[in-house]
């Protein structure tokens, strides 16, 4: 009778301890504060005319295992109106990813890009969000 009960609690320890133990990797992704660049005033074109560039940078960490592979953008101006894109265009250097923007104001005061790392692995980071104000000139 000992001997039966030394085996089931042995086992019910040794199914506890494989049971809440986490067999997947720790991935995660961290990003920082976006910032942009005015690439070029009027020097573009989008479906209702010339834009300006803007190019964005996101710094982040990662786990080493994750590579960010896309990124969903949540675009929003100034009327209210907004617009929901993935977007695979950027350059990564392994801490910071750089993206373009070619945005026509028109009557809009801003555009604010919310934009949130995918990567590898399931893993998604926080959002970041940069506003740009029309600049003096923007068509």
């Amino acid at each position: 009778m000992k001997k039966i009960k030394n085996i089931l609690v042995c086992t019910a320890a040794f199914l506890f301890v494989n049971c809440s133990k986490d067999d997947g990797p720790n991935t995660s992704i961290t990003a920082s504060a976006q910032t942009f660049e005015l690439n070029g005033l009027n020097n573009c074109n989008t479906s209702s005319g010339s834009g300006s560039t803007f190019v964005m940078t996101i710094p982040y960490t990662s786990s080493d295992e994750v590579d960010i592979q896309r990124l969903q953008i949540k675009t929003k101006v100034s009327d209210g109106g907004s617009e929901n894109k993935t977007n695979s265009q950027f350059t990564d250097n392994g801490s910071s990813v750089v993206w373009a923007s070619c945005f026509r104001f028109g009557s809009q005061t801003w555009v604010e890009y919310e934009v949130t790392l995918e990567g590898s692995e399931d893993t998604s980071s926080n959002a970041t969000t940069v506003r740009i104000n029309k600049p003096a000139g923007a068509n």
